[in-house]
């Protein structure tokens, strides 16, 4: 849209505030700064402050409703022609009521002021001031901040733009999955680096606010389409409102192997892993399935993948999973909230053997730090799991990590007995008590479930991995202590048994000896 003249923004200023912008400002500038589709920005002197001044472009309700008149119509032309499953109109709908609320700066004013106390303490970034007093419905002044535009040429620019941007993207982790308040326009044009450093937005016409069942679901969600648990993720969808529930119902099983047929190659090559390719994927999904479309899933999808096409345009070798993926499991550790806890379960626990899942566990102990949102401090993620475990709300998994340990070491001391048993008396005649004994020990060995445990093939047991025996060692030492101890005993009533049995042999051979 071209600019809107200047007497015309300074007569629209005066028709808001009920005075002309000369005797408001200080300092005005004659020509605006800054100019967008919704209005225009001018820079400005308030009681000593400079500020920016926002002023709407006057007539854009009216211009607005014709296009959303337009788009409606051609919205229920393409669903009925192409048969296209998802509700389109409804999204149109749901979009335009939001639009509407972003024409009014009122709304937005108080987006800022709620944004500010709840991420003004994060020292990295800087949230504008907003002059209420001097704000309406169609004008909004602001703090001006000075600063530069993100991704700059030069390699020491770069690195530190690149610092900012995950920054960014952290910072919008916890507007998504914690406070669930989240700008949802961070382009270039909205963040800045500041002249001390720091990551400043601007713009908060476009915010949603994101219910907290929705953000455990977003959580849980983010963690199955990761570990490519696609059954689990259309469950999600339907916990973060993106289907019914009769709809999952009919197709879970369609959808489940339409996100196999979607997803699972670009998975496999984590490395090239990017939201902007999920985004565009799961759109195509809409064309064959019932999917709903809020608009706080869309605008969620396009700020992470907005910061993540920052990111990549100073540094290609950016992995935003490598900034989600700790956060997430981070999350998880020191929340003790239930349905954090129950995905939690599903990620630590396999589901099929009901017990650790011990390569993600050695995933996370070999995972690198990472550095904690909006400080310099380092959070090393095996710290955390350590932590968890030892805590009352790691319970399950300790309790777990316990029994494991104390079947395989059983496992393992059963097949050295065996190993010893068999060998010690294979030149001897089996007595009636021998036999016995097997028939005991066979006893065992199918409590135990089977052969498993008189094949001394433990080289391939998970839990004597040295990264596996660390964790376990470190955070249940007490079962370490009882496991050996328990060896020990049992070696010792092996020995003492043994002798016990074979003392009527040794007596008699013997008695036998002596005669002859």
């Amino acid at each position: 849209m071209p600019f809107f003249s200047k007497e015309e923004a300074f007569d629209f200023i005066k028709k808001e505030l009920g005075a002309n912008p000369e005797k408001i400002f200080s300092d005005i500038s004659s020509e605006p700064v800054a100019a967008a589709s919704l209005g225009q920005v001018y820079k400005a002197t308030l009681d000593g402050i400079q500020v920016a001044v926002k002023v709407q472009r006057p007539g854009l309700l009216e211009l607005i409703a014709l296009d959303i008149f337009v788009i409606r119509f051609l919205a229920d032309m393409t669903q009925k022609v192409f048969k296209v499953r998802t509700d389109l109109v409804a999204i149109i709908d749901e979009y335009a009521e939001r639009l509407f609320e972003e024409l009014d700066y009122r709304k937005e004013s108080s987006n800022m002021i709620k944004f500010r106390s709840l991420y003004g303490y994060m020292e990295m970034l800087y949230i504008p001031r907003v002059f209420l007093e001097y704000s309406s419905k169609h004008v909004l002044v602001m703090e001006w901040i000075e600063g530069d535009r993100l991704v700059k040429n030069s390699a020491k620019a770069m690195q530190e733009d690149v610092s900012l941007i995950e920054i960014g993207v952290r910072c919008s982790l916890v507007q998504l999955l914690e406070t669930g308040f989240l700008h949802c326009d961070p382009h270039g044009g909205n963040l800045i680096k500041t002249k001390d450093g720091k990551l400043a937005y601007l713009d908060f016409g476009l915010v949603s606010e994101i219910p907290e069942t929705i953000r455990y679901s977003l959580i849980s969600a983010i963690l199955n389409l990761i570990n490519r648990e696609y059954e689990s993720l259309a469950k999600d969808f339907n916990g973060m409102a993106l289907i019914r529930s009769d709809d999952l119902d009919k197709e879970i099983s369609k959808i489940s192997y339409a996100f196999f047929e979607t997803f699972d190659k670009s998975l496999s090559n984590f490395d090239k892993f990017t939201f902007q390719d999920i985004s565009e994927k799961i759109f195509r999904l809409t064309v064959n399935f019932p999917f709903i479309l809020p608009p706080y899933f869309l605008n969620n999808l396009r700020a992470i993948a907005t910061l993540e096409g920052l990111a990549l345009t100073a540094d290609p070798n950016f992995k935003i999973a490598d900034v989600i993926y700790p956060y997430i499991i981070n999350k998880l550790l020191t929340n003790s909230a239930p349905q954090f806890q129950a995905s939690l379960e599903d990620f630590l626990i396999d589901a099929e053997t009901k017990k650790p899942n011990w390569n993600r566990l050695e995933a996370l102990l070999q995972d690198p730090e990472w550095t904690e949102t909006f400080s310099d401090q380092s959070v090393s993620l095996s710290d955390t799991l350590l932590n968890f475990i030892i805590s009352p709300t790691g319970n399950f998994l300790r309790n777990l990590i316990i029994q494991t340990f104390l079947e395989l070491s059983i496992k393992k001391i059963l097949s050295f007995y065996y190993l010893v048993e068999k060998k010690i008396f294979f030149n001897f005649r089996k007595s009636e008590k021998n036999k016995n004994f097997q028939k005991k020990k066979n006893l065992v060995a199918l409590n135990f479930q089977n052969s498993e445990i008189i094949f001394p093939n433990l080289k391939g047991s998970k839990i004597y991995n040295w990264n596996t025996f660390f964790l376990l060692a470190r955070a249940c030492f007490f079962s370490t202590v009882v496991v050996i101890s328990e060896f020990f005993f049992k070696f010792i009533l092996f020995f003492f048994e043994f002798f016990i049995e074979k003392i009527p042999l040794i007596l008699n051979f013997s008695v036998n000896n002596s005669k002859k």
